[in-house]
């Protein structure tokens, strides 16, 4: 080899510990239970259908990739006590976005414990804390009550309707400005 090396990119995910839960970098052993999580139609019943593990495995890559692009991602969701893994919450962009958008998904066993709710509200404080937003967006399926009463809770108004976002149809859009949320938090 005539080339030289230079120094290696490193991607930085911080890691943020709330009172329940870690959220962390991706690992190897996440890609089980998080194809498990995707191949259950009950969980993507508002994520535009199951996949499977390859299919996780490629999404997962692109998860971590959107730490390096943007700055900001999705982390894998663990359970601070059993460190068992629940899923995923972080602030995602996609093309065709209506900005940087809140979004979670945790192992349906744990539905109904406030987990999303403590997830994307941790999520939205690290962005207004750490990057240059204005404002942060959600938007779910009309018929996700889960999704719909998490972005009510953490304060967020709603927009209107959207038909289509990427590949999903039949969404309201809500939303928070950092301005917003500092009344909120007294940040």
């Amino acid at each position: 080899m005539s080339g030289r090396l230079g120094e290696p990119t490193v991607i930085v995910v911080p890691t943020v510990v709330t009172d329940r839960l870690v959220l962390r970098c991706w690992r190897p052993a996440d890609i089980d239970p998080y194809a498990a999580m995707n191949a259950d139609d009950e969980t993507m019943r508002y994520l535009n259908g199951t996949f499977d593990r390859d299919g996780t495995e490629r999404l997962i890559t692109h998860l971590i990739g959107m730490w390096a692009l943007l700055g900001h991602g999705m982390w894998a969701v663990e359970d601070r006590v059993s460190g068992e893994f629940l899923g995923r919450a972080g602030l995602y962009y996609g093309p065709g976005w209506p900005g940087v958008e809140v979004a979670v998904s945790i192992r349906r066993d744990r539905w109904r414990e406030g987990l999303g709710t403590e997830a994307c509200d941790t999520a939205v404080t690290w962005g207004f804390a750490t990057l240059a937003l204005d404002e942060i967006v959600t938007f779910t399926n009309r018929g996700n009550a889960g999704m719909n009463g998490i972005a009510r809770t953490l304060g967020m108004t709603f927009q209107g309707e959207a038909s289509a976002i990427g590949p999903w149809k039949d969404n309201n859009v809500y939303a928070i400005s950092r301005s917003e949320w500092e009344t909120r938090t007294g940040g």
